[in-house]
């Protein structure tokens, strides 16, 4: 983990177009709210309407601690990709940059991109070793089983190919060993130190 680097996403509170349509709420006349929490406290909360080319973002905000509350309407316009096999994809077009996005964030007035806000992603700010370790784990979960590597390997779900279990289970092996190598190096190297 590289520490002082910048924020990410994950931290941040979000607009998530693949949620509302998850959701059924990207239809014209649609309402509702948004709301984050965080260790089962809340941490935000908007309001929302959908337009026939976007969405009304409704929400309250201060600069500081010490500022007044505003009320802020901002408009976020849809743009439209044709998906392979009929239909379209929706996506969020940055107020700012007006770059075709999937989410947006909020960390000042207004929900942007992470471009516009310079955030990254959490994976970025892993070392080498830290993401062979999440690969593993995640291929873990996805099967079923508990992310620590010191469990037994999760056994096939009902329904899996033998076939794509089979490769999960390869890539996970893979990753856990090249993981315990970088490990068994940084060790070494630190043995060798104080030897």
């Amino acid at each position: 983990m590289r520490w002082g680097s910048k924020s990410t996403v994950d931290s941040q509170h979000a607009v998530d177009v693949r949620y509302l349509k998850k959701q059924g709420s990207l239809e014209a006349g649609k309402s509702g709210s948004l709301t984050w929490s965080r260790q089962g406290k809340q941490t935000g909360a908007i309001s929302y309407q959908v337009k026939e080319n976007g969405i009304m973002l409704i929400y309250n905000m201060r600069e500081n601690s010490s500022a007044e509350w505003e009320t802020v309407e901002q408009f976020v316009s849809f743009d439209y990709t044709p998906c392979n096999y009929g239909g379209k994809r929706t996506w969020l077009l940055c107020t700012h940059c007006n770059r075709r996005v999937t989410c947006i964030y909020v960390t000042g007035k207004y929900f942007l991109c992470r471009h516009c806000y310079g955030l990254n992603h959490q994976s970025q700010h892993e070392g080498y070793c830290d993401r062979l370790l999440s690969k593993a784990q995640s291929r873990r979960t996805k099967l079923g089983g508990s992310p620590s590597l010191g469990d037994l390997f999760p056994e096939k779900p009902k329904g899996m190919h033998w076939k794509t279990y089979h490769k999960l289970q390869d890539q996970a092996m893979s990753d856990e060993e090249a993981c315990f190598q970088k490990i068994d190096e940084y060790l070494n190297r630190f043995s060798s130190r104080l030897s």
